[in-house]
């Protein structure tokens, strides 16, 4: 791999020894991958989960006691976030847990992150420009950086997000390059989609379809919001591994499908129907029997647009003592909320609200869940495997508050 003199220095050590570790991971990273150079970068977006896992925490307790100083704007994706932690006598959490959750916050804040404890780090600031490199983890936001914003990052893993915010490099291979971001499979939308429920099921079916490929999707609304696109892309990358996607008229690289597909042929093509959707949504229901134990809403985060017709759903209304309504989002939309009299009303239907977390990383086997209902498409696909295994009801967001509340 191409070194400048800059980045022979940092690997020598001379600019200190977090600087010389991250740079030591980043080329042997890169080599594995065939990179030729390392790209700069400007926006990381990082990962500090798993406080269950003890090397997950030492690990980034090892790069802030070498010094480790972040150079780059670098966000942070939820994690266990210790304020939920034991809030609520119905969900109990091991103090250890916690413990571990303060030890990692506390190692990855001295680097100088910027605590926004989300995956939606495009709405609060972390925006890259088009064609800009980059260095994302969390499947959601990596599709919605290179497909919506234009931007130019793999699927970026735990240690090397570290790395790169450490040391402003990331190596410059796979969709970074030109080459890899053309796209090779064609879907035809034949129905016309009008919720985020639809746009949530379109994803699934495409991740199915085309996993690890880069679509180029005709016929989506000329109306289609960043947010539809966040939860289309958030299913794809959870079904499917994808990574981009061209939406043909509406994100920045397909302007019509000549330009997504650079002048080449669909390897395959894939034709979307409301009755491919009407299976899907079938698909996705794994729950056995008609007892639901919590309801989970809120992945990928949600807008104050979402909150506010969750709020509008439930004006009035009461969650059942048998069921758990649980809502993840960010802080500043739960502030924001707050300060609109959202949070209020939720709160007094008996709602749940997580901040800054998600349901993926704790451990509900002492909850005693074993059924949930969730509209998001994402939890509907890494819900049901290990570590959780949970059975899901998927529905839209108003058949959720209808079986909470009925």
């Amino acid at each position: 791999m191409y070194l400048t003199d800059e980045e022979k220095r940092m690997l020598a050590g001379e600019e200190g020894e977090a600087v010389r570790l991250s740079m030591e991971i980043l080329t042997k990273f890169g080599d594995v991958y065939g990179a030729e150079r390392l790209a700069p970068v400007r926006s990381v977006h990082a990962s500090c989960m798993y406080p269950n896992f003890s090397v997950a925490v030492e690990m980034m307790e090892k790069f802030a006691e070498l010094g480790g100083k972040f150079r780059t704007v670098t966000t942070v994706n939820p994690t266990v976030n210790p304020p939920n932690i034991n809030r609520w006598a119905e969900f109990p959490e091991p103090e250890e847990l916690k413990e571990a959750a303060i030890r990692q916050m506390s190692a990855i804040r001295s680097m100088g992150v910027i605590p926004n404890w989300s995956c939606t780090p495009y709405f609060q600031g972390n925006l890259p420009r088009r064609g800009e490199p980059i260095s994302w983890i969390e499947s959601s936001a990596v599709i919605f950086a290179n497909s919506v914003l234009g931007a130019r990052t793999n699927r970026t893993t735990m240690g090397v997000d570290i790395a790169s915010a450490i040391t402003g490099r990331v190596p410059e291979f796979g969709l970074l390059l030109d080459e890899n971001r053309v796209g090779n499979v064609l879907v035809k939308l034949e129905f016309q989609p009008e919720s985020m429920f639809d746009y949530n099921t379109i994803g699934f079916i495409i991740g199915k379809a085309f996993s690890g490929r880069v679509p180029v999707i005709e016929g989506l609304p000329s109306w289609t919001t960043a947010n539809h696109l966040k939860v289309m892309g958030a299913a794809s990358a959870t079904r499917g591994g994808i990574a981009f996607y061209h939406a043909v008229g509406i994100t920045p690289e397909a302007t019509n499908s000549e330009q997504a597909f650079k002048g080449r042929t669909p390897e395959l093509e894939l034709s979307i129907r409301e009755k491919d959707i009407k299976a899907a949504i079938e698909e996705m229901c794994t729950i056995k029997g008609d007892k639901v134990d919590a309801v989970l809403v809120g992945c990928p985060h949600p807008t104050v647009g979402e909150i506010k017709e969750l709020t509008e759903l439930l004006n009035g209304k009461k969650v059942r003592q048998d069921i758990k309504f649980c809502l993840f989002a960010s802080s500043d939309v739960i502030g924001w909320s707050r300060q609109m009299g959202y949070i209020d009303v939720l709160e007094a239907s008996g709602v749940r609200i997580f901040e800054g977390d998600c349901i993926i990383f704790h451990n509900i086997e002492a909850w005693g869940w074993q059924n949930i209902a969730t509209n998001s498409a994402k939890y509907a696909c890494s819900l049901p495997p290990g570590p959780t295994y949970l059975d899901v009801l998927y529905t839209d967001i108003k058949g959720c508050v209808d079986l909470a509340t009925t």
